[in-house]
């Protein structure tokens, strides 16, 4: 039997060493744009320990034993309901069915994301960046922002909540930044939405508006009526003015008349409406006497 040379065998054991031993231990942990890797060693006898954050993209290179858990650095929205038995009460106790909208992420420095990791919970639960994320909210922040929303709805009353609704969202946001300051988490903005009382309150305030605005249009319609009353009276006492004056005008132009027909123009008159006959004025003392001449027949 031929024997393999002591070089072919040092090379074969050499592979199987690299092969076997070395090459799952060397690793080369890749970040992409949005993540930051939190970097630590695992020893093969002893504890593990922190590395670096790397934020992506980027990579450590090859290296011995070193891994990585990614997080994310980009910012989730996350919106909380609040209705039914979970509604909001409002400052004169009515209830309000709306939803909140936040929208946070962990901190993008090295310091943040190390704290979040070692004191927050991240390392205990590695693997999904984004299930780690939704953790982290549900655990943190979540109860807190649903607190500070009811506290600062609940001073207003439930129909003026929709007409505040930026300063509530200020509110509410300043509330949560200054509650979260002290985390690796950061509050970027908060929205509240519409809010609505229940539908029973709703046929209620329509109700309402109906009954006030068919009131309205009752008190336009007295309104229009003592308007045409008062038109009916003006244009009555203008009518009797009228009235008035024509019959002044008339009594003044009977009072000329009476003067100027005393009894020698009347028979004036009769003797100019005699046709046909001569006629003739004896002046006498006596009032003038029409005499009319007889003519004969022939």
């Amino acid at each position: 039997m031929q024997k393999v040379p002591l070089p072919i065998v040092a090379i074969a054991a050499i592979a199987a060493f690299t092969l076997f031993f070395l090459t799952p231990n060397l690793s080369n942990v890749r970040v992409t744009a949005g993540y930051a890797s939190y970097i630590y060693s695992k020893p093969i006898f002893g504890r593990g320990e922190f590395k670096q954050v790397i934020f992506g993209p980027a990579s450590t290179g090859l290296r011995w034993r070193l891994f990585g858990q990614a997080v994310s650095i980009t910012p989730f929205t996350y919106s909380e309901a609040f209705d039914a038995d979970r509604s909001i009460l409002a400052k004169d106790k009515l209830p309000l069915s709306s939803q909140a909208h936040i929208v946070w992420r962990l901190k993008p420095d090295e310091k943040s994301v190390r704290r979040f990791m070692e004191e927050f919970g991240g390392w205990e639960n590695t693997g999904d960046p984004d299930r780690i994320a939704k953790q982290a909210y549900t655990q943190f922040i979540c109860e807190p922002f649903r607190t500070i929303t009811r506290s600062v709805v609940a001073q207003y009353n439930g129909l003026d909540v929709n007409e505040f609704l930026p300063q509530i969202s200020h509110e509410i946001e300043k509330q949560v930044r200054d509650l979260l300051k002290n985390t690796p988490f950061e509050v970027m903005s908060v929205v509240m939405g519409n809010a609505s009382p229940p539908q029973q309150v709703i046929v209620a305030i329509a109700g309402k508006v109906a009954l006030n605005q068919t009131l309205e249009q009752k008190a336009v319609e007295e309104q229009i009526a003592e308007k045409n009353v008062l038109i009916e009276r003006k244009n009555g006492e203008a009518a009797g003015a009228r009235a008035s004056a024509q019959a002044i005008e008339q009594a003044k132009a009977i009072s000329v008349i009476t003067t100027v027909l005393n009894p020698l123009y009347i028979q004036y008159l009769q003797a100019e409406n005699i046709k046909g006959a001569d006629r003739v004025f004896v002046p006498l003392n006596n009032p003038p006497q029409l005499v009319m001449p007889i003519r004969e027949k022939k």
